[in-house]
Protein backbone atom coordinates (compact mmCIF):
# COMPACT_ATOMS: atom_id res chain seq x y z
CA UNK A 1 0.00 0.00 0.00
CA UNK A 2 1.53 3.19 -1.18
CA UNK A 3 1.63 5.88 1.60
CA UNK A 4 -1.01 8.50 -0.09
CA UNK A 5 -3.53 5.29 -0.32
CA UNK A 6 -2.59 4.75 3.28
CA UNK A 7 -3.32 8.49 4.52
CA UNK A 8 -6.54 7.83 2.30
CA UNK A 9 -7.90 5.13 4.25
CA UNK A 10 -6.93 6.38 7.41
CA UNK A 11 -9.34 9.88 6.07
CA UNK A 12 -11.95 7.41 5.75
CA UNK A 13 -11.62 5.72 8.70
CA UNK A 14 -11.97 8.77 10.59
CA UNK A 15 -15.08 9.41 8.90
CA UNK A 16 -16.95 6.16 10.09
CA UNK A 17 -16.45 6.98 13.44
CA UNK A 18 -17.94 10.78 13.37
CA UNK A 19 -19.96 11.87 16.25
CA UNK A 20 -23.50 13.36 16.01
CA UNK A 21 -23.87 16.55 13.40
CA UNK A 22 -23.16 19.64 15.28
CA UNK A 23 -25.12 23.06 14.45
CA UNK A 24 -22.16 24.61 12.74
CA UNK A 25 -19.91 22.49 10.82
CA UNK A 26 -16.51 20.97 12.37
CA UNK A 27 -13.13 21.80 10.92
CA UNK A 28 -12.93 17.70 9.58
CA UNK A 29 -16.82 18.43 7.84
CA UNK A 30 -15.52 21.82 6.15
CA UNK A 31 -12.80 20.44 4.32
CA UNK A 32 -14.75 17.38 3.11
CA UNK A 33 -17.64 19.94 1.99
CA UNK A 34 -15.18 22.22 -0.01
CA UNK A 35 -12.58 19.87 -0.82
CA UNK A 36 -9.68 22.45 0.42
CA UNK A 37 -7.39 22.74 3.87
CA UNK A 38 -6.16 25.95 5.02
CA UNK A 39 -2.92 26.37 6.57
CA UNK A 40 -1.77 29.68 8.48
CA UNK A 41 1.67 31.09 7.04
CA UNK A 42 3.49 33.66 9.44
CA UNK A 43 6.19 34.58 6.49
CA UNK A 44 9.60 32.78 8.02
CA UNK A 45 12.00 30.58 5.86
CA UNK A 46 12.47 27.79 6.09
CA UNK A 47 9.07 27.57 6.96
CA UNK A 48 6.62 29.70 4.78
CA UNK A 49 7.30 32.33 2.94
CA UNK A 50 6.07 34.28 -0.67
CA UNK A 51 8.11 33.31 -3.50
CA UNK A 52 8.75 35.98 -5.72
CA UNK A 53 12.02 34.69 -7.54
CA UNK A 54 9.48 33.13 -10.73
CA UNK A 55 11.39 29.96 -10.35
CA UNK A 56 8.73 26.14 -10.77
CA UNK A 57 10.99 23.75 -9.45
CA UNK A 58 10.74 22.13 -6.18
CA UNK A 59 7.42 22.14 -4.05
CA UNK A 60 5.29 25.36 -4.39
CA UNK A 61 1.50 25.85 -3.48
CA UNK A 62 -0.23 29.03 -5.99
CA UNK A 63 -2.82 30.49 -3.34
CA UNK A 64 -4.40 33.69 -4.21
CA UNK A 65 -2.48 34.48 -7.08
CA UNK A 66 1.14 33.90 -4.76
CA UNK A 67 3.46 31.22 -4.69
CA UNK A 68 4.59 29.60 -1.26
CA UNK A 69 7.40 27.94 -0.41
CA UNK A 70 8.80 25.94 2.54
CA UNK A 71 8.80 23.37 4.67
CA UNK A 72 5.13 23.82 6.32
CA UNK A 73 4.04 24.40 2.84
CA UNK A 74 5.90 20.88 1.23
CA UNK A 75 4.02 18.98 4.56
CA UNK A 76 1.30 20.92 3.97
CA UNK A 77 0.81 19.73 0.45
CA UNK A 78 1.97 15.93 1.69
CA UNK A 79 -1.24 15.85 3.65
CA UNK A 80 -3.78 17.63 1.37
CA UNK A 81 -2.44 14.91 -1.23
CA UNK A 82 -3.48 12.51 1.12
CA UNK A 83 -6.87 13.36 1.74
CA UNK A 84 -7.34 14.52 -2.08
CA UNK A 85 -8.09 18.30 -0.85
CA UNK A 86 -6.22 20.84 -2.10
CA UNK A 87 -4.24 23.35 -0.01
CA UNK A 88 -5.24 27.02 0.83
CA UNK A 89 -2.25 29.08 2.41
CA UNK A 90 -3.96 32.27 4.65
CA UNK A 91 -1.10 34.87 5.73
CA UNK A 92 -0.90 35.34 9.28
CA UNK A 93 1.82 36.60 11.37
CA UNK A 94 3.31 34.54 14.29
CA UNK A 95 1.53 36.93 17.10
CA UNK A 96 -2.18 35.95 15.46
CA UNK A 97 -1.63 32.35 14.75
CA UNK A 98 -3.49 31.13 17.94
CA UNK A 99 -6.46 34.17 17.43
CA UNK A 100 -6.56 33.55 13.57
CA UNK A 101 -7.07 29.78 14.31
CA UNK A 102 -9.83 30.24 17.07
CA UNK A 103 -11.35 32.33 14.50
CA UNK A 104 -11.67 29.79 11.78
CA UNK A 105 -9.46 31.81 9.68
CA UNK A 106 -7.08 28.54 8.33
CA UNK A 107 -7.78 25.13 10.22
CA UNK A 108 -3.83 24.42 10.99
CA UNK A 109 -0.41 25.90 11.76
CA UNK A 110 3.14 24.26 11.65
CA UNK A 111 5.77 25.54 14.31
CA UNK A 112 3.30 26.41 17.07
CA UNK A 113 5.05 25.20 19.90
CA UNK A 114 2.76 22.97 22.82
CA UNK A 115 3.16 24.81 26.03
CA UNK A 116 0.71 24.89 29.25
CA UNK A 117 -0.32 28.75 28.22
CA UNK A 118 -1.49 28.15 24.13
CA UNK A 119 -3.84 24.73 25.35
CA UNK A 120 -5.35 26.54 27.36
CA UNK A 121 -6.87 28.15 24.03
CA UNK A 122 -6.10 25.96 20.88
CA UNK A 123 -5.09 22.03 20.53
CA UNK A 124 -2.29 20.22 18.71
CA UNK A 125 -0.87 17.44 16.83
CA UNK A 126 2.36 16.54 16.98
CA UNK A 127 5.46 16.41 17.42
CA UNK A 128 6.36 17.27 13.56
CA UNK A 129 9.72 17.95 14.14
CA UNK A 130 12.05 18.62 16.81
CA UNK A 131 14.72 21.87 16.76
CA UNK A 132 17.65 22.47 18.64
CA UNK A 133 18.93 25.62 20.43
CA UNK A 134 21.72 26.43 18.14
CA UNK A 135 24.03 29.97 17.74
CA UNK A 136 25.09 31.34 14.64
CA UNK A 137 28.45 31.44 14.90
CA UNK A 138 32.02 32.47 13.01
CA UNK A 139 33.52 29.65 10.89
CA UNK A 140 36.59 29.89 13.73
CA UNK A 141 34.58 29.95 16.73
CA UNK A 142 36.09 27.33 19.11
CA UNK A 143 33.34 26.48 22.27
CA UNK A 144 31.39 23.39 21.57
CA UNK A 145 29.47 23.17 24.86
CA UNK A 146 27.15 25.46 27.06
CA UNK A 147 29.93 25.21 30.00
CA UNK A 148 32.65 26.61 27.24
CA UNK A 149 30.22 29.65 26.73
CA UNK A 150 29.48 30.18 29.96
CA UNK A 151 32.19 32.63 30.33
CA UNK A 152 31.40 36.76 30.04
CA UNK A 153 34.02 36.89 27.19
CA UNK A 154 31.62 35.21 25.25
CA UNK A 155 28.68 37.22 24.03
CA UNK A 156 25.55 35.94 22.68
CA UNK A 157 22.18 37.54 21.58
CA UNK A 158 18.84 36.57 21.43
CA UNK A 159 15.10 37.84 20.58
CA UNK A 160 13.83 38.96 24.40
CA UNK A 161 11.03 36.56 25.87
CA UNK A 162 11.83 33.64 23.71
CA UNK A 163 13.40 29.97 24.65
CA UNK A 164 16.51 30.79 24.13
CA UNK A 165 17.28 33.77 26.28
CA UNK A 166 15.59 30.72 28.99
CA UNK A 167 17.67 28.32 27.70
CA UNK A 168 21.35 30.99 27.48
CA UNK A 169 20.60 31.77 31.45
CA UNK A 170 20.28 28.25 31.86
CA UNK A 171 23.41 26.58 30.57
CA UNK A 172 25.46 29.54 30.49
CA UNK A 173 24.70 32.12 32.63
CA UNK A 174 27.95 33.08 32.81
CA UNK A 175 28.04 34.42 28.95
CA UNK A 176 27.08 37.69 28.38
CA UNK A 177 23.77 38.08 26.82
CA UNK A 178 22.47 40.71 24.43
CA UNK A 179 18.70 40.78 23.74
CA UNK A 180 16.41 42.39 20.81
CA UNK A 181 12.89 42.45 20.33
CA UNK A 182 13.45 40.73 15.98
CA UNK A 183 15.36 37.84 15.53
CA UNK A 184 16.56 40.42 12.93
CA UNK A 185 18.14 42.26 14.86
CA UNK A 186 20.02 39.42 17.16
CA UNK A 187 21.64 38.21 13.78
CA UNK A 188 22.58 41.99 12.38
CA UNK A 189 24.53 42.54 16.02
CA UNK A 190 26.20 39.21 14.71
CA UNK A 191 26.38 40.60 11.33
CA UNK A 192 28.40 43.79 12.79
CA UNK A 193 30.86 41.78 15.46
CA UNK A 194 28.83 42.93 18.31
CA UNK A 195 28.40 39.52 19.29
CA UNK A 196 29.92 36.34 18.99
CA UNK A 197 26.80 34.43 18.18
CA UNK A 198 22.80 35.05 17.73
CA UNK A 199 20.40 32.18 19.18
CA UNK A 200 18.14 30.16 17.07
CA UNK A 201 16.89 27.00 16.06
CA UNK A 202 19.16 24.62 14.11
CA UNK A 203 16.99 24.89 10.78
CA UNK A 204 16.62 28.65 10.89
CA UNK A 205 20.60 28.92 11.94
CA UNK A 206 21.11 26.89 8.63
CA UNK A 207 19.36 29.17 6.52
CA UNK A 208 21.04 32.58 8.50
CA UNK A 209 24.48 31.21 7.65
CA UNK A 210 22.98 30.23 4.02
CA UNK A 211 21.83 33.72 3.39
CA UNK A 212 25.04 35.46 4.99
CA UNK A 213 27.17 33.14 3.17
CA UNK A 214 29.13 32.70 6.11
CA UNK A 215 29.41 31.15 9.55
CA UNK A 216 28.58 27.92 10.73
CA UNK A 217 25.93 26.91 12.85
CA UNK A 218 26.48 25.46 16.33
CA UNK A 219 24.42 23.02 18.54
CA UNK A 220 26.34 23.27 21.84
CA UNK A 221 26.51 20.16 24.12
CA UNK A 222 24.48 18.66 25.73
CA UNK A 223 22.19 19.32 23.35
CA UNK A 224 19.00 21.18 24.21
CA UNK A 225 16.15 20.11 21.62
CA UNK A 226 12.28 21.18 21.84
CA UNK A 227 9.29 19.78 20.11
CA UNK A 228 7.60 21.81 17.46
CA UNK A 229 3.33 20.99 16.81
CA UNK A 230 0.45 21.89 14.65
CA UNK A 231 -2.12 24.17 16.35
CA UNK A 232 -5.30 23.28 15.50
CA UNK A 233 -8.86 24.56 16.79
CA UNK A 234 -10.80 22.91 20.33
CA UNK A 235 -13.80 21.43 18.87
CA UNK A 236 -15.65 18.79 20.27
CA UNK A 237 -15.44 16.67 16.87
CA UNK A 238 -11.81 15.52 16.73
CA UNK A 239 -11.67 13.50 13.45
CA UNK A 240 -9.55 16.71 11.97
CA UNK A 241 -7.15 16.52 15.52
CA UNK A 242 -7.33 12.49 15.17
CA UNK A 243 -6.09 12.44 11.50
CA UNK A 244 -3.79 15.12 11.79
CA UNK A 245 -2.04 13.58 14.95
CA UNK A 246 -2.15 10.22 12.67
CA UNK A 247 -0.61 11.84 9.29
CA UNK A 248 1.79 14.12 10.87
CA UNK A 249 3.64 11.00 13.06
CA UNK A 250 3.42 8.73 10.00
CA UNK A 251 5.20 11.63 8.15
CA UNK A 252 7.59 12.37 11.00
CA UNK A 253 8.65 8.13 11.60
CA UNK A 254 8.84 7.29 7.56
CA UNK A 255 11.69 10.39 7.25
CA UNK A 256 9.12 12.47 5.10
CA UNK A 257 9.31 15.17 7.65
CA UNK A 258 13.46 15.12 7.89
CA UNK A 259 12.92 14.97 3.94
CA UNK A 260 11.12 17.36 2.76
CA UNK A 261 13.20 20.02 4.91
CA UNK A 262 16.58 18.74 2.81
CA UNK A 263 15.51 18.68 -0.18
CA UNK A 264 14.19 22.46 0.60
CA UNK A 265 17.70 23.52 1.60
CA UNK A 266 19.05 21.59 -1.49
CA UNK A 267 16.57 23.76 -3.30
CA UNK A 268 18.16 26.89 -1.38
CA UNK A 269 21.66 25.86 -2.30
CA UNK A 270 22.61 24.41 1.04
CA UNK A 271 24.32 21.07 1.25
CA UNK A 272 21.23 18.85 3.26
CA UNK A 273 24.59 16.87 4.64
CA UNK A 274 25.85 20.13 6.66
CA UNK A 275 22.55 20.38 8.25
CA UNK A 276 21.36 20.36 11.45
CA UNK A 277 18.58 17.49 11.88
CA UNK A 278 15.10 17.65 12.54
CA UNK A 279 14.76 14.36 14.31
CA UNK A 280 15.01 13.64 18.00
CA UNK A 281 17.31 10.58 17.45
CA UNK A 282 19.63 12.45 15.56
CA UNK A 283 20.07 15.18 17.59
CA UNK A 284 20.45 13.39 21.01
CA UNK A 285 23.08 10.57 19.66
Amino acid sequence: MTIGTWMKAAAVAAALIAPGAALAQSTWEQIQSTKKVRIGCAQSEPWCFKDLSGTTDGVTVTSNGSVYRGVAVALGKYIADSMGVELVVVDTTWGNAVAGLQANQYDFMFQLDATPERAMSIDFAGPVMWYPVALVVKDDFAPTTWAELSDPKYRLAAPAGTTFVDVISEKAPAATLATFQQSSEAIAAFQSGRVDGAASTGPMADVTRLRLKSGKTLVPKPVVARPSSAGIRKETDERWKNFLQVAVTYAYDTGTTDKLYRDFLAWRGLDPATAVSTRREDLMR
